[in-house]
């Protein structure tokens, strides 16, 4: 889940003028939309911070910069947070949100306010013909106030925000799956939400190979395969691969199993130890299993025993920069690559659904 809400547990809600949207003619040149400071909300962030936020209107989900301040009294004091337009090529929460409101002016908009778990702040704009609005109105009996859990209201709201951000928030969450298995430093994401997606990443991936297990009983309890060893059933064991098959007595095979929340055109991720094995032993010794769509009430894996036309390719361009960056680095770390499956043979097997975590 990408959304956890702050442990103020507060939102805000308001009716925005036309002045807050950039719509008035004549005088009026504010560049701001105030906010609100009731129920001591967003104290935990300072008098000027200059961050990033969440943005969703309708469809529309993004990561934006965000110049968040407090107004300052003449007496040098602070009170009511805001935030600010911003120079004219930065893209802002609040430049974004009157760039949609000038497509549709004769509308009435409303924005929904709150902070997330890691200190990032959410804004949802709204407009009066949007069926977000339908939904949420009935929450909002009062506009223009600040919500908490004191509300009857809040604990249904904060379910409705969550499946809403949820589907919006896909490729978000799609990029943060291949950072916290690259390690990947990005501006866009804080360091707690890649921590958690770290996280996640590997309750999926221990997910992928429980199901992989489940799979492979089957296989022997039908006396497809004589035995199979699951190599990091106790702890990750740190090998090139998650199984050995035994589909004779003597033969042994080896399978990689690669798992992702999302479909199956996520990257597959492969280190260069990883793409070193693949390319000593013998092709039909190795496969790998895709298991995707664990999102999903049904999921699916695939099956690849054509990896090394590609690995071989891969290892020369691997071998290659070492070579190239080895005389600036005394010591090359290991790499780790984002390898799209469909550059791959993935063969579908008789039926690729798994039920009840085991393929039928």
């Amino acid at each position: 889940m990408f959304f956890t809400l702050h442990s103020e547990h507060k939102i805000g809600y308001k009716k925005l003028s036309d002045a807050d949207l950039g719509l008035t003619e004549g005088s009026s040149h504010q560049t701001h939309i105030g906010l609100y400071e009731k129920k001591n909300m967003l104290s935990f962030l300072g008098n000027e911070d200059t961050t990033t936020a969440i943005l969703i209107y309708n469809d529309y989900f993004d990561v934006l910069k965000c110049n968040f301040e407090r107004i300052q009294n003449p007496d040098g004091t602070y009170r009511s947070p805001k935030i600010s337009l911003g120079e004219k090529d930065e893209n802002t929460v609040v430049r974004k949100m009157r760039e949609f409101a000038k497509l549709n002016p004769k509308r009435d908009y409303y924005l929904v306010w709150f902070a997330l778990e890691n200190n990032e702040l959410l804004f949802w704009l709204i407009d009066n013909s949007s069926s977000d609005y339908a939904k949420l109105k009935d929450f909002f009996p009062t506009e223009n106030t600040v919500y908490d859990t004191s509300e009857i209201m809040f604990a249904p709201l904060i379910k409705f925000i969550e499946s809403k951000i949820d589907e919006l928030s896909i490729s978000l969450q799609e990029d943060l799956e291949i950072i916290s298995q690259t390690s990947t430093k990005s501006e866009k994401y804080r360091a707690l939400d890649i921590e958690k997606a770290q996280e996640r990443f590997k309750i999926t991936g221990r997910t992928g190979e429980e199901l992989i297990n489940e799979y492979l009983e089957m296989q022997k309890s039908e006396k497809l395969i004589c035995s199979f060893e699951w190599v990091n059933k106790s702890r990750e064991s740190g090998k090139p691969f998650d199984f050995i098959v035994k589909s004779t007595i003597d033969e042994e095979k080896y399978i990689d199993v690669k798992t992702t929340q999302f479909k199956f055109e996520q990257p597959l991720m492969f280190s260069d130890g990883e793409i070193d094995f693949i390319n000593t032993i013998d092709e039909t010794r190795y496969s790998v299993y895709r298991v995707f769509s664990l999102r999903e009430d049904t999921h699916k894996f695939r099956k690849c025993f054509e990896c090394f036309d590609y690995m071989k390719n891969l290892e020369a361009k691997i071998s290659n920069f070492k070579t190239e960056i080895q005389s600036t680095a005394s010591n090359v770390r290991g790499i780790k690559l984002a390898v799209p499956p469909t550059s791959l043979v993935f063969k579908q097997i008789s039926a690729d659904i798994l039920l009840d975590g085991v393929a039928r």
